[in-house]
């Protein structure tokens, strides 16, 4: 947890105010850290390689169907009459 004066640094780093121009933008490390700080406590590990193939399709057997339906190879469902 950051105390209120880092708070306020921080943000003034963020917003393009800080000092030095290296402290203008946040790296990636502290981005990575600050994402591991938001969650934890968590039973699962992040894993920041994960979005690299966000992109990617991936297909599995289970993404297989083992049926196949014809149309028209089972009736339509009669709607029930008005009124009940």
């Amino acid at each position: 947890m950051k105390d209120t004066h880092a708070s306020r640094r921080e943000a003034h780093r963020v917003e393009g105010k800080a000092a030095h121009p290296k402290d203008k933008v946040p790296t990636y490390q502290e981005l990575l850290d600050e994402s591991l700080d938001e969650t934890f406590p968590a039973s699962d590990p992040i894993s920041p390689s994960a979005a690299m193939h966000a992109e990617q399709q991936i297909a599995t057997g289970k993404d297989d169907k083992d049926w196949h339906l014809k149309p028209g190879a089972h009736p339509a469902v009669k709607k029930p009459p008005e009124g009940r």
